[in-house]
């Protein structure tokens, strides 16, 4: 009886310190999270978007640079000379020219200016479409993380509860032993799972932690908790539609397929812009010049004879190239080979993004039919716990019977609740491999007052 009551008093003495390890845990969170909360702390701080931006706002300057070759170009120039003019047999003279000249070249016709202005302006499309797979990836990343804590937390939960149950099992069986109705077998058999429950416990613990620290990262702030999901509500408005419709939008709509068609376009404006190198260029160039010289009487004097004078002239200047070392055939030969490239590029994508919404479209499909699986196993493993353990109280059943039954109903639970974060998750990437993933989506997903796992089963 002794030893029986101290077992049990240990166990208390060990169950009560763990409570309060986890109220004092609980303590340090100043408030949860839920997914859209995180969406617009990780818009706001995450180190890849905002590299993203900059990018986009630095290609945004392809177009005016481009563009400012086929504008007007003035500039001003300032000269001061001092001359000397020595003819044999008669005295030097030396003077000096101070002038300026004002000087115009408008192109008129030069086809590689005029491509390479549309390629900018195609290079600030792709800009744009850059910043948006850069967001749309960050919806991912957050989502993922979100949904990693979630599932980590209910893990953590779940091994909590399991060690508690293991525990009452414990102390069951140690009452039990002390009155000689369980054998040492019985016995030890608890004890080696509670030991088991509690390491699975100090392990769940730390994943919990991980997950956290990994969530902190993107939204750029300590993460100490998260509001729970409701995800049975959310399941059956996944119901997609049939699988080709999704493949044939992520084809036309995909942003990595939207990329690849810019690079197309682009590389066939890079064999136009090579043709021009057989092409003549057209310029209007004209230029004011107003000039003094002024001749040098003795010492420097440089008033003395000044002579001031304006001149223009404006005209058309025309360049023809005649030879150019076959530079222009090699590089249209390399123009024509990167646009061969391009269009496998393209189609490559297309059929990666048509995979990629296929794979997304049967982790939908397959998961909800898992999580349908799951439920009824949990169901069956609650109703085989309750009976191993009826059968224990009245000695039909061993430790050993309840404590595999119990790992059971815990693994189908964490299964379960694995199997619904994936599902969402297997949905967000259906919805970004036709480019319809944003904010308003994730915020549909998200919740407050949901119950956890833990407190769905007891309800």
């Amino acid at each position: 009886m002794g030893r029986a009551a101290q077992a049990v008093r240990l166990g208390k003495k060990y169950a009560l310190s763990l409570g309060m390890l986890t109220v004092f845990a609980a303590g340090l969170s100043s408030h949860a999270s839920n997914l859209s909360e995180l969406a617009d702390d990780a818009f706001a701080h995450d180190a890849k978007l905002a590299s993203a931006e900059a990018a986009f706002r630095a290609g945004l300057e392809k177009a005016p640079e481009a563009r400012a070759a086929l504008l007007p170009h003035l500039a001003l120039s300032e000269s001061a000379f001092r001359n000397s003019i020595n003819v044999p047999g008669q005295p030097s003279v030396q003077y000096s020219t101070v002038g300026s000249t004002l000087s115009l070249n408008q192109s008129v016709f030069k086809w590689d200016d005029w491509e390479i202005y549309q390629e900018s302006r195609l290079s600030v499309i792709a800009s744009g479409i850059a910043l948006a797979s850069a967001k749309q990836d960050l919806l991912l990343r957050v989502a993922q993380a979100y949904f990693d804590a979630l599932a980590a937390k209910d893990g953590f939960l779940l091994a909590q509860e399991h060690q508690r149950s293991v525990d009452e099992q414990l102390a069951l069986t140690q009452r039990s032993f002390a009155l000689g109705a369980a054998t040492i077998v019985d016995l030890n058999e608890i004890k080696a799972g509670a030991d088991s429950a509690r390491a699975d416990l100090v392990q769940a613990q730390s994943v919990l932690a991980t997950r956290y620290a990994a969530l902190q990262k993107i939204v750029g702030h300590a993460v100490d908790s998260v509001d729970p999901l409701d995800a049975d509500a959310l399941l059956p408005a996944l119901t997609p539609e049939p699988a080709e419709r999704w493949t044939s939008d992520a084809q036309a709509s995909g942003l990595d397929v939207r990329q690849q068609q810019i690079a197309l376009e682009i590389a066939r404006r890079e064999v136009s812009k090579a043709n021009a190198g057989y092409l003549p260029a057209v310029s209007i160039v004209g230029n004011v010049s107003h000039g003094n010289a002024a001749f040098i009487n003795g010492q420097t004097n440089f008033n003395t004879g000044a002579n001031r004078a304006t001149s223009g002239e404006i005209g058309i200047q025309i360049s023809i190239p005649l030879f150019d070392g076959l530079s222009t055939m090699s590089r249209k030969r390399e123009a024509l080979a990167l646009r061969d490239k391009a269009e496998d590029d393209l189609d490559d994508a297309r059929r990666t993004a048509a995979l990629d919404a296929q794979n997304a479209f049967l982790g939908v499909r397959d998961g909800m039919a898992q999580v349908s699986a799951l439920r009824t196993a949990q169901k069956s493993a609650e109703t085989a716990l309750h009976s191993n353990r009826k059968g224990f109280k009245v000695g039909v059943r061993i430790n050993a019977d309840v404590l595999d039954a119990e790992d059971k109903l815990f693994g189908t639970r964490r299964d379960l609740s694995k199997a619904r974060y994936d599902t969402l998750m297997q949905f967000l990437h259906l919805k970004a491999s036709v480019a319809q993933l944003d904010g308003a989506t994730l915020t549909q997903l998200g919740g407050h007052g949901s119950l956890s796992p833990s407190e769905q089963t007891r309800k």
